[in-house]
Formats: C-alpha cells, structure tokens, sequence
C-alpha cells in the first residue's frame, strides 16, 4: 500500500502541476473601453474568447478546491507557452486532502522538448542513482509502463484559456457585474451559468470529443457550472472562477492569468542533477538493486 500511495501521490502532485494551464480570469470595469460598454455581454464574453486565442503564453495561478470524501486543496503556479510546441514550468505549491496537508506531494514540473523533468519528494526514491528530478520521455513512458504520461501532459490543453472563454460563451444569462480590480489591474466583471452541454456545443467537434473526458458522464450534460470572469481593458482574462457539483460534491476553481504573450526560456535541470525513473526500484518499493 505504501508503494501503491508513493506513485499515486507523485502523479498527482506532476498531474496538478500540470493543470495550472488550465483556467481564466479576475475582473473590473474600469478597464473596459467605451467600445467594450456598448457590446452586450454576450457579445463582449465572445470578443474575450476570440482574443485570448490569440496570446500563445501567459502565466498562471491556479486553486482548485472541492468537498466530499474528506475534501481537497491544490494551489499550483505556472508559465506557459502554446505554441509552436507546448512549453512550460510549474511548481506545486500546495495539495491536501481531507484537510491535511501531503508535503511530499508537493513539486514542480518541466515540459520542452517533448521531456517532462519531475521534482517531487514522493519519487525520490522511485529515481536512479537518487537524483532529485525525474527526467521521463513522456513517449517512450506510455509504451514501456501503460503509464499515460502523455495524458497528464495533453492536461494543459485543458487550461488553455481560449478553450475556456469559449465554452462560456454558450451562456444564455451571462451579464456584466461591474468594474473591479484585480492585482491592480482594471478590469470588467461578468457572471453566469452555462450547462456542461451548451459549453460542449461551442467547441470544434475534435476538440469537443477530448473535452468531453473531463466531465462525469452520469447526467452530466445537464449539470450547470458557474462562472465568474474578469476581464481588461485588452479584453483578455485576468481571474476566472468556475464552481460546480453532482452527487453531493463541489467543486471550485479559481485562476489569475498575466504576462500574456511575453516570451520567456524554460531550461532543464543541470544533468548532473536528473536520473530516469527506475522501473526496479517501483517494483521493490523505491529499493535500487
């Protein structure tokens, strides 16, 4: 069991990391231009969607925290950049579950080059020659283990705050709160509700298909979400707030976004400093022959 918790909680904590790419915005309207007060806020939700899928990078703070069994917390930071290859750096700052805190799963993460580099305390012992970061070629991982690190990688997809604008956009009671501020920042605040299915219609069919895997499918198409978007004066997110539920569990997720388009390096740890994960030491419970 204690093998079996180790990789879990590691995974996780890379898996968490990874979904720091994923949601959008914080608001107040004093950002907002005289033309952006004219548009409806259906209108202005659909301006902010077709921007935002124009930035390639932008930073990330992200908390996702829910209830039922025992509850969970995981704040996470990261700088990503979309194209022409996905690229990013994150870091775990917080995971906890049932209202405790798990320090070894926390960590950080690095993607280039088709490489995920891993540092988290849990896989230490799970590492070659005890280096402290993982290095994995997310490839080779899926086909060697049936470990679907590519999955975990394709999560950032998630996060791309287009996709996420434009899901909103499916909103049939979306309307504009007021001006607010937002880390200083101007900006403009919208709210509203969207069900799972009106979100999903938005989306291009090959990019629905993969969305779809995110939700429960019992009943799913009918769940509402709610949503809470700030935007600036460039119409871009800067906070985003999604809430929802089923089964008696919720679910919140919050995300600051900055530092739209601006270029930035991501650099592997010193070599020196990285080992492959060991596939003897998982089978013996982190003991390297």
């Amino acid at each position: 069991m204690k093998r079996r918790y180790a990789v879990v909680a590691g995974g996780t904590a890379v898996g968490a990391a990874l979904l720091v790419s994923g949601c959008t915005g914080s608001g107040d309207d004093k950002g907002a231009t005289t033309d952006n007060m004219k548009l409806t806020a259906a209108q202005a939700l659909t301006q902010t969607s077709q921007k935002t899928g124009e930035a390639d990078s932008f930073k990330a703070d992200l908390t996702v925290s829910g209830t039922g069994n025992g509850g969970g917390k995981v704040h996470a930071t990261g700088q990503f950049r979309l194209r022409p290859t996905l690229t990013f750096s994150a870091q775990l700052d917080d995971f906890a579950t049932g209202g405790q805190s798990v320090p070894g799963a926390k960590g950080q993460a690095i993607f280039t080059g088709d490489v995920l580099y891993a540092k988290v305390p849990q896989l230490a012992r799970f590492v070659a020659n005890g280096k402290p970061w993982v290095k994995i070629d997310v490839n080779k991982m899926s086909q060697t283990t049936g470990f679907d690190v590519k999955g975990l990688i394709d999560q950032v997809q998630k996060v791309n705050p287009a996709e996420q604008t434009k899901m909103f956009t499916g909103s049939k009671d979306v309307h504009r709160v007021g001006q607010e501020s937002v880390d200083g920042t101007s900006t403009t605040h919208y709210a509203g509700t969207v069900t799972v299915q009106d979100a999903l219609n938005r989306l291009d069919p090959s990019v629905r298909q993969r969305v779809q895997a995110w939700f429960p499918q019992n009943d799913a198409a009918s769940q509402k979400i709610n949503f809470d978007l700030w935007t600036d004066k460039a119409g871009l997110p800067r906070k985003l707030e999604s809430k929802g539920g089923q089964g008696g569990k919720t679910g919140s997720v919050t995300v600051l976004y900055s530092d739209y388009g601006k270029s930035f390096s991501v650099n592997p740890p010193p070599s020196d400093q990285t080992g492959e994960l060991s596939l003897n030491g998982l089978l013996n419970g982190g003991q390297h022959n």
